[in-house]
């Protein structure tokens, strides 16, 4: 028993061992099929990287192969360029051999001329070309050509550029509208903002002939942007704040006296806070906005009126120096800010609406004659010497737009238009009374009338333009307008006259018959011219109150940088042209 119970566990011993020894040959097998794979895969992916990276290469190779051509678009023709861009094409890509390959595989260029029109760009045949689309392509060698059966891989990438001419400009200005007149206006709007104190001293005169970069007042430590990106983000800033910046910049430019007034409004200033590229008028990133120079009374002003919330103004009372007018009601109300403009967007000078009523005391009765008396009667039937008018100056000023910008020399090509200005005031009379005329035959009837009597002043002016304005810098120095043609803007001599459908005739017996109204009617009609004309004499009253309009709609417009003889353009130094920039 015991020699056959050792005899099998012998036997076993010797089975596990060659099952063992079976296993050990499996493994090897696997193992060396799995290194195979992972070595094919390896290869695949170092192959990869190897093409990625020469995707990379090749992406940044067209980009800036692309901006160097850019740089290139200078209002020369498709003819002009197309033989030339080859050489600066290989220029660039000599000056940018950090790709991989490139000893081994010189990286090829195409080079297509276009525009970009709503963001795609297309090819041009003829014209003067803004825009470059680079594709730039290379060959890699694989590293593992015998275990994927690949050599080489293919790789190509574009990109597009566009050169654009880039420059800021406003229509109309504050600095250019310094005259006696307009010196109230000033007063009234700077006073509450920054003091009175600091408005006697400015003078306006220094600040007037003042001029500050965009890029000093956004570095000055009282703000530390210093980009247009960062300006455009930037959602508000305290008045005192920019103050203080613009005073930074005019004391490094030499200006301590403007300064001073600066460093003085910035202590004055009531709390409010403004946005900054509402202020400049910039919508979207420029690359000439950083270098333009702006007027420091357009930028005082300017940030008065952000910081004035409500957009009133008190004017002087309209009914001074004009007898038998009370005037109430008068609201001064900045509809829209005056904006300047970079590139593409629009500049537009401030819109403004006065409104006011005014009540004009008439005699009763307002006519007699030994024919004819009219009075003035109410709403309710009842006389009254008091005649309601409206006074409604709404004043759009202008409106402009960049057509094209070339340097050395400076030169700006604008569109301009100039926007609808109501100049108007307006009344009605009810008048009631008696006319004597001969009725069928019958001399000296008393016939009783009623009728309507508009009143109007109208200097009012539709939309006119566009006018093309074409300035160069020199012979034209910054700083000064270029007017727009002109258009007269006054509100005319007061017209009176009846309003049709209004004349009430009767009734009237004579001889104890009804007379028709038709026949009173064709009775009063021939005395009526004269009847108006009489009415016209009494309201002679009106004209000065008109006069008085025509008065302060010069200064108020004029104050407001607004030009009603025209509108005056002002190309705002310094343009940047043929500047690239990637696209898409």
């Amino acid at each position: 028993m015991l020699w056959r119970s050792l005899s099998g566990h012998g036997t076993r011993g010797r089975t596990s061992r060659a099952a063992m020894r079976e296993e050990r040959g499996s493994v090897a097998v696997f193992s060396a099929l799995v290194m195979v794979i992972l070595l094919g895969i390896g290869a695949v992916v170092v192959d990869i990287g190897v093409e990625r990276v020469a995707r990379a290469d090749m992406q940044a190779l067209a980009d800036v192969v692309a901006l160097d051509l850019a740089r290139e678009l200078d209002g020369r023709t498709v003819a002009e360029l197309a033989p030339l861009m080859p050489g600066y094409a290989a220029a660039s890509r000599e000056r940018n051999q950090e790709v991989i390959g490139y000893d081994a595989h010189l990286p090829e260029l195409e080079i297509e001329l276009g525009r970009l029109l709503d963001g795609d760009f297309q090819e041009m045949a003829s014209g003067v070309p803004t825009a470059v689309r680079v594709e730039a392509a290379t060959t890699v060698d694989f590293a593992f050509a015998g275990v994927t059966g690949l050599a080489t891989g293919d790789t190509d990438r574009r990109a597009v550029a566009e050169a654009r001419s880039a420059a800021c400009f406003q229509i109309g200005s504050y600095a250019a509208s310094i005259t006696p007149g307009a010196a109230p206006f000033f007063e009234e709007l700077l006073g509450p903002i920054i003091g009175g104190t600091t408005v006697r001293m400015a003078g306006y005169q220094g600040l007037a002939s003042a001029d500050v970069s965009l890029l000093d007042i956004l570095s000055a430590p009282s703000i530390g942007i210093g980009t247009v990106d960062g300006l455009l983000a930037m959602p508000s800033v305290s008045v005192g704040s920019f103050f203080r910046a613009m005073a930074f910049a005019l004391r490094s430019d030499g200006r301590i006296a403007e300064a001073a007034v600066l460093d003085s409004a910035a202590s004055a200033v009531v709390p409010a806070t403004i946005n900054l590229r509402d202020l400049f008028g910039l919508t979207t990133s420029s690359d000439a906005a950083l270098a333009v120079r702006f007027n420091a009374l357009d930028m005082l002003i300017g940030a008065a009126f952000l910081a004035n919330g409500t957009n009133l103004i008190d004017l002087p009372n309209l009914q001074a120096g004009v007898p038998s007018v009370g005037v109430t009601n008068l609201q001064f109300r900045i509809i829209e800010l005056p904006r300047r403009a970079c590139d593409d967007d629009e500049a537009k000078t401030a819109q403004a609406r006065l409104t006011a009523d005014a009540k004009l005391l008439l005699h009763i009765p307002l006519v007699k004659t030994p024919l004819i008396s009219l009075s003035l009667i109410g709403d309710d039937g009842k006389p009254n010497n008091e005649s309601p008018l409206k006074i409604d100056i709404e004043v759009a000023g202008a409106r402009g737009r960049l057509v094209e910008v070339s340097c050395d020399p400076d030169r700006f090509v604008a569109d301009i238009w100039r926007d609808l200005i109501r100049l108007r005031l307006t009344g009605g009379l009810r008048l009631e009374g008696t006319v004597e005329a001969t009725v069928l035959g019958v001399p000296a009837v008393k016939i009783p009338v009623t009728f309507n009597v508009a009143i109007e002043a109208d200097g009012s002016s539709g939309p006119v333009g566009p006018t093309r304005v074409d300035v160069q810098y020199p012979p034209q120095q910054y700083g000064q307008p270029v007017p727009a043609p002109p258009a007269e803007i006054e509100m005319n001599p007061l017209t009176v006259r009846r309003v049709a459908g209004s004349l009430q005739t009767g009734p009237v017996k004579v001889l104890g018959i009804n007379v028709p109204t038709s026949t009173l009617d064709a009775a009063v009609n021939p005395l009526l011219d004269t009847i108006m004309a009489l009415i016209r004499s009494e309201l002679h009253l009106v004209d000065p109150l008109v006069q008085k309009v025509n008065d302060i709609v010069g200064p108020l417009a004029t104050g407001m940088g607004i030009t009603l003889a025209g509108a005056d353009f002002f190309g705002l130094p310094t343009p940047v042209c043929a500047s690239p920039a990637l696209r898409g």
